[in-house]
């Protein structure tokens, strides 16, 4: 019962991670007199400021923090947050925004994979069925927007380049999400609640490195932001990018790591793209086509088979470890 709790709390903390991420597919479009360079510098200056209050809150608890827990968590910020969406960023750029989400979207599948083969949780012919179903519908989701007028046109050599940038980003995001699953499952000196804090914190020192270089080599960032009209907007957009698709949405993937397996948490990524489709929806009052409406069935269907047939594993393994004791303690 209790391993059902678990695995149902982990579900619920990683559809919330993906409701959260999903907003950055949002209020960048409704964002559009800023740049992504700006949008950017806000939403990470947001998450570090944040991180820096919460933390300022509990210090008592923090005094002995190893300063090998402080390098992963510069480091998780330098690749999960600044490093993966600056070659995302450059990946829209020279490969659009249709190729860039197709490749992404594959993470749910590319992480089950990995963190699998890292962690050995299951044999792989579990995983056959959810990740072709989820593939499926990531490729039925994106493959009608191939015509889009938001894609770009780019040369072959360009393209090339951004392919290069979306892999880059794909496998950033990869490395962090299953050694940050592993790492809080094996640390036992900081909560996942501390750490995603920590990580904010680290994230708001990268954007002060970036902001003193700019300043150093006369690059007008700031000064160019504020000339800018719609501030008050702005400033909405970069609070809720920060604290709650960054903070929150942090807070929740950590949550949803020491819950559930590496593979099963990959596979429910694919929430963050389901909600940035809801959400698509209701901002332009449409809704989803009939290829939309497929896609999402079986998103939805490969993610849910995925949950049964690995909890199904474990206490399959659970019960024959259980009888495997209990035959050696009658003899």
């Amino acid at each position: 019962m209790s391993n059902n709790h678990s695995t149902f709390l982990g579900v619920l903390f990683c559809m919330l991670a993906g409701a959260t991420w999903a907003l950055a597919f949002l209020i960048p479009n409704m964002l559009s007199n800023f740049s992504s360079l700006e949008i950017t510098l806000g939403r990470y200056l947001m998450y570090g400021l944040y991180s820096l209050l919460f933390f300022m809150a509990f210090k008592k608890r923090t005094d002995h923090i190893p300063l090998r827990i402080w390098a992963r968590a510069l480091l998780y910020a330098f690749i999960g947050n600044v490093g993966y969406f600056f070659f995302l960023v450059l990946g829209i750029q020279y490969a659009g925004i249709t190729v860039t989400t197709l490749i992404i979207g594959t993470l749910p599948i590319l992480i089950s994979v990995i963190g699998n083969l890292w962690n050995r949780e299951f044999p792989f012919k579990i995983m056959v069925f959810p990740a072709c179903s989820i593939l499926l519908g990531i490729f039925l989701l994106y493959g009608s927007e191939q015509r889009d007028s938001s894609s770009v046109a780019t040369s072959s050599s360009n393209f090339l380049l951004g392919f290069l940038f979306c892999f880059i980003a794909l496998t950033l995001w990869t490395w962090y999400g299953v050694s940050n699953a592993n790492f809080l499952k094996k640390e036992s000196q900081v909560s996942a609640n501390l750490f995603s804090t920590m990580v904010g914190m680290q994230t708001l020192t990268l954007v002060l490195l970036v902001l003193v270089i700019s300043w150093l080599t006369n690059q007008q960032i700031v000064s160019n932001l504020l000339a800018k009209n719609h501030l008050m907007s702005y400033l909405i957009g970069i609070i809720v990018l920060g604290i709650v698709a960054s903070w929150v949405a942090t807070w929740a993937w950590n949550q949803t790591s020491i819950r559930l397996t590496v593979s099963m948490a990959g596979m429910m990524i694919v929430f963050e793209s389901l909600f940035g489709l809801l959400y698509s929806f209701i901002y332009q009052l449409s809704f989803p086509s009939i290829w939309e409406s497929i896609s999402i069935f079986f998103i939805i269907a490969g993610v849910s088979f995925g949950i049964w047939r690995i909890n199904k594993e474990k206490i399959s393994e659970h019960k024959l470890y259980s009888e495997t004791h209990s035959f050696e303690d009658t003899l």
